[in-house]
């Protein structure tokens, strides 16, 4: 066979390994090929104070990305730093506004925390730099995730079943259920868990809820895990609603599930920073308000990425 025959082949492989790999792992498959690519970049504030020196704060960095200290110690959730949500550094899903702070300039990160293994969650280069900043960072995953963080040297990896909690210092974590999926390739869908993070400090409790559709098991959070401080709620990622309703909340039922978690502070996040789906720009923020303003009894608030608010 000739060699550029060879080539030609090789290529029309790659080609439809690829389109196999957008059609099947994608949530959103077709979707994903569709995407607007108009969509405007959000605002967002870029970090340059040095956080080691402050304490008992949060802030959005983008998509589900949150950091969080209390009391000194701090947390990260589902920390993506990289260009692509992708396995390809080339081609897939671009961030549409930068990190709001450097990988590098992070304070000390005690804890990771990784909802489920979809790229714009579980990113492997960014967990890798973690790594290396703090041999000593813990990295707390679903059930099934462990394999691939150990295999790229990432140490101190905890696994956990759905309701299963470990008790660290002054907290203690618990692992909780969404209604979502995992997969990272074509043949592993489901293979690993997915769902949400509470951490029950000894002055706060918090919920980071990942990725979810609705689902009648929040309405044993409050039974099981008592009353939460704030919660991190997903409110993008939901046009069109034949496709992505059975994968996420769109911002009315983000804001219903918000009313069965009943915390003191809702944040909205993961919308605006990594476009896989068709909604407006500004639509999930936008729907979000007109909600808060007819329902005063909820505090759910939208802050922009980059803006650090204090916990007190």
């Amino acid at each position: 066979m000739k060699l550029h025959t060879k080539i030609t082949i090789s290529l029309v492989v790659l080609l439809g390994l690829f389109i196999i790999y957008v059609l099947v792992f994608f949530r959103s498959g077709l979707n994903t090929l569709r995407v607007n690519p108009d969509h405007e970049s959000i605002e967002y504030k870029l970090i340059t104070e040095d956080l080691e020196q402050r304490t008992n704060y949060f802030t959005w960095i983008g998509q589900a990305t949150i950091l969080l200290d209390i009391d000194g110690t701090t947390f990260l959730f589902d920390p993506i730093f990289s260009e692509r949500a992708s396995p390809f550094t080339f081609i897939g899903p671009k961030r549409n506004i930068p990190p709001v702070i450097d990988i590098d300039n992070l304070p000390n990160i005690d804890y990771v925390f990784i909802s489920h293994n979809h790229y714009d969650h579980l990113d492997i280069e960014s967990l890798k730099k973690l790594s290396q900043l703090n041999p000593l960072t813990v990295f707390n995953v679903p059930k099934g995730d462990e394999r691939l963080l150990s295999s790229n040297s990432i140490l101190n990896v905890k696994e956990y079943e759905w309701w299963e909690s470990k008790y660290h210092a002054d907290a203690t974590f618990t692992f909780t259920p969404s209604n979502h999926w995992s997969a990272r390739g074509l043949f592993d869908r489901k293979r690993s868990l997915w769902g949400g993070w509470h951490i029950e400090h000894k002055t706060k409790s918090i919920i980071h809820i990942g990725d979810t559709a609705v689902d009648n098991v929040f309405q044993e959070f409050s039974t099981k895990l008592g009353r939460f401080d704030i919660a991190f709620l997903p409110i993008g990622s939901y046009s069109p609603r034949e496709i992505e309703a059975e994968y996420h909340v769109d911002p009315l039922e983000a804001f219903e599930l918000a009313k069965t978690l009943n915390a003191e502070l809702t944040i909205g996040m993961h919308w605006g920073g990594i476009f896989f789906t068709q909604e407006p720009t500004y639509e999930p923020l936008e729907i979000i308000l007109e909600l808060n303003n007819a329902n005063p009894s909820v505090n759910f608030q939208t802050p922009l990425p980059g803006i650090v608010i204090n916990l007190d």
